[in-house]
Order: C-alpha cells, then structure tokens, then sequence
C-alpha cells in the first residue's frame, strides 16, 4: 500500500474510535467490495488493552489473530438505508412486519433480505437492508479466519456528519455518502457526481431537507471540484475525519439470527431472573402436589379402615380382613340371596349393585358411604371423568344417579329406579 493511502487509511482508521470499549484488545476491519468472491485489498487496524496501535492492509485474513471485540465495516453500496413507522415497539413483530411494510421500496424478494433496525427519536425506525447472501458469505470468510464480528455495520456509517451538510467520502474505491446519522448511499467511484447522488439531492429539495454544502472527505487529488460544484449545485468544502463535530451512529447488522455470541450470551443474563422465578414456581408446585398426594393418602387409609370397620359391624362373623370392598359387596350378595328379598331402596341392595362398579375403577378410591331417606350417598376421591364414568355404569343396572362435586371429591347420590311392580331384582 503507497503512503498516500496510509496517510488517507489513518484518517478513517481513528475515526472509528468513538466505537471502543474500554478494556480488551479490538481488531478493525474494512471490507472491500466483492470481497470475499474476489481477492481484493484489505484494510485492518488493531488496538491493544494498553493503547499500542497497529494498522495495515493485506489480502486475505490469514495472520489476524482474534480480538475480545471485532468490528467490521461493510461496503456501503451493499446496504439500503430506509425509514419506516409501525404501530409497536415489540421488536418480535417489527422484525416480522418490516418486510411488508418496504416490500413495494425493494427490488429482491423480502426473504431474501435482512432487515437491521434502530429506533429514532421521532418514534420512525431506521432501517438497514443487506441481502442475506452478502451476509452469510462475509460471516463464514471470518468464521473460517477464526473472526466472530461483536459489530458488522456499513462503512456509511464511519463517515464523518456535520450540520446541515452532507458528507462524501472517498475509501475503497467507492464513494460513500452520509446524509444523516443512520442514512446514506454509496457506490463505485466516479469522476463525475453519479446518478445516485442527483436523484439523493432532487428528492431532499423536494421534502426541503438539502443540505447547505457537501463536504468531502479523502477524496483524489484529480478531483475536479469545480464540474462537481456545478452540476451538485452546492459548494464543497474539504474537511478531514477529525473536523466532523457529530459523532457517528452506527446501526448494527448483527441482529435476529445473525447477532453475535456475546449478544446472546447478554440476553440469556437477561433471562436468569426470569428463570430463576420458573424454578421456583416449579419447587413451589411439586411441593404443594407433594402435600397433597400425602393428604389424599392419609384419606385413602382412613377411608379403608372405615370401611374395614363397616364390614366387621355389618358381617361380625368376619374373621379374616383382606379385601373388605370384595368382602362386603359378597357378604351383601349372600343376604339378598338367603333372605329371598330384594328391596330396590334397602342400603343393601343399592350397595350390592353399585360396589361392583366402583371395585373396577382402579383410579378411584371410596371415602365413606351414608345412607338416609332410601339413597345411598357415596363419596369417592375421584376426578370429574371417572365420576360421570362410574354413573354411567350405575346407570346401566337400573339406578338412578346424580353426581356433584364438594372440594376435591366426587359424591354419587344412589337411589333404585322405581318400577311398575314395585320390585328390583338384583
């Protein structure tokens, strides 16, 4: 690279510091254009944690040895700058919605296209559109050169801004404009202002937004201003990076799926308290079904010892307890049979017919049973669905059923269908 160009590449090279942090090594890069299809000329500048500098250009990335942060500076005629408004601030649905609302203002297919943003103060967004293809193919040269870009943002943005100027840089062979702090174009360079810049400057006089002089930065010694004075209509005036009285505003590329490690790993930070609430809440729930499985076991027992003593006062001669639902339903089956009698209403016979039922229901546990005014009321710890399926089936031999729920348990109110003859059989 010839001095004049070092001389010019320094400038710039400075200009970008307004993008450091504080602590760490940062490694910068300019990328040219159509790079990396085409071995094109490189520049880069490194910045040590103690403040030695060092700066050059080469072809390729081979020898750049990575950087706690690297910042990349992409061609400017590879991005649009557009603005937009849309009705929410949700950066979910901006990222869904922008690619309608400018699809009428792009040429390619919107899901071709990556949508970088940044919200301005008048509540607009600016916009950044780079074609995903050009992203990818930038990433992956730096991922294969052991570069994970923290910033990745078009070089229009490194130009210096004035007030009420606007500013056209010379770097790369390409002439970039800066129009405004998150605007601008840019595209090869020319001898002669291009059209870009014509239509640029026709559509600011119409909206009253052109700027009272064109400042140019590093631009070629050949240069004829006077032809571009003419035909811009504006006068120009020299300036260098360091003259620029507003520093730059970057709008960062890596965003959505393209946002860097470091990014990620401050939105997972984000996310521990929110965490941490779900992990509590979680204990807090195991911890209330916990309670609640030992208080349902505590009322399973006591509803069998209850019906452990309902058998042996009912049948005395019981000796042996090993299954007293199996044991009652068969010493009830016996007295019907030995008596002779069936009474549809008698607690018996409403408990012979329906003990049968609730036996094959092995999600269902009876708590107690009452008996008054010829229904049989049984209280089973049992869901909604198991409650209207033990129904159903009590329905299905002859009894009349109603269902309601007290708290956490199912009552069945059980009563004997009445008949022409007055009589059930079991």
């Amino acid at each position: 690279m010839n001095p004049a160009n070092l001389l010019k590449s320094r400038a710039w090279l400075e200009l970008s510091a307004s993008w450091r942090r504080k602590g760490g090594d940062r490694l910068e890069l300019w990328l040219p254009r159509n790079w990396p299809a085409e071995d094109s000329e490189l520049r880069w500048r490194r910045v040590a944690a103690g403040g030695a500098v060092q700066q050059g250009a080469q072809r390729g990335l081979e020898g750049l040895a990575p950087a706690e942060e690297v910042i990349v500076w992409t061609p400017a005629a590879e991005t649009l700058f557009l603005r937009a408004r849309l009705p929410t601030r949700s950066a979910a649905k901006i990222v869904q919605a922008l690619p309608f609302a400018l699809e009428e203002q792009l040429i390619d297919p919107p899901e071709r296209l990556h949508f970088a943003f940044a919200h301005e103060a008048d509540g607009a967004l600016a916009v950044a559109v780079t074609r995903r293809e050009r992203m990818e193919s930038w990433l992956a040269a730096l991922a294969a050169a052991g570069l994970a870009p923290t910033q990745l943002a078009p070089v229009t943005l490194s130009v210096p801004l004035a007030e009420r100027a606007w500013t056209l840089a010379f770097v790369d062979g390409e002439i970039v404009l800066r129009s405004g702090a998150r605007t601008g174009l840019g595209g090869p360079a020319e001898r002669r202002p291009p059209a870009w810049l014509h239509a640029a400057l026709a559509e600011a006089r119409n909206e009253a937004g052109a700027p009272e002089r064109i400042l140019l930065v590093d631009a070629p010694a050949d240069l004829d201003s006077a032809a571009w004075r003419d035909a811009l209509g504006l006068p120009l005036e020299a300036m260098r990076p360091a003259d620029a009285s507003v520093q730059p505003a970057p709008l960062d590329l890596l965003q959505q799926h393209y946002a860097p490690r470091a990014r990620l790993a401050a939105l997972k930070r984000a996310y521990i308290p929110a965490a941490a609430l779900f992990a509590g809440w979680l204990f807090a729930t195991l911890a209330l079904d916990a309670i609640e499985w030992v208080r349902l076991s505590r009322a399973a027992n006591a509803a069998e010892e209850e019906m452990r003593a309902l058998l042996v006062k009912s049948f005395p001669e019981t000796r042996a307890i090993l299954d007293p639902a199996e044991q009652m339903r068969r010493g009830l089956e016996d007295l019907g049979a030995g008596s002779g009698i069936a009474a549809p209403g008698d607690m018996l016979f409403l408990l012979a017919r329906a003990a049968p039922v609730i036996e094959r229901e092995s999600r269902v546990r009876a708590q107690g049973i009452e008996y008054a005014a010829r229904a049989l009321v049984i209280r089973l710890a049992a869901s909604e669905a198991d409650a209207e399926s033990i129904a159903r089936a009590l329905r299905a031999r002859s009894l009349d059923v109603e269902v309601q729920r007290v708290g956490g348990e199912a009552r069945l109110r059980v009563r004997a269908v009445a008949s022409p003859s007055g009589q059930g059989k079991s």
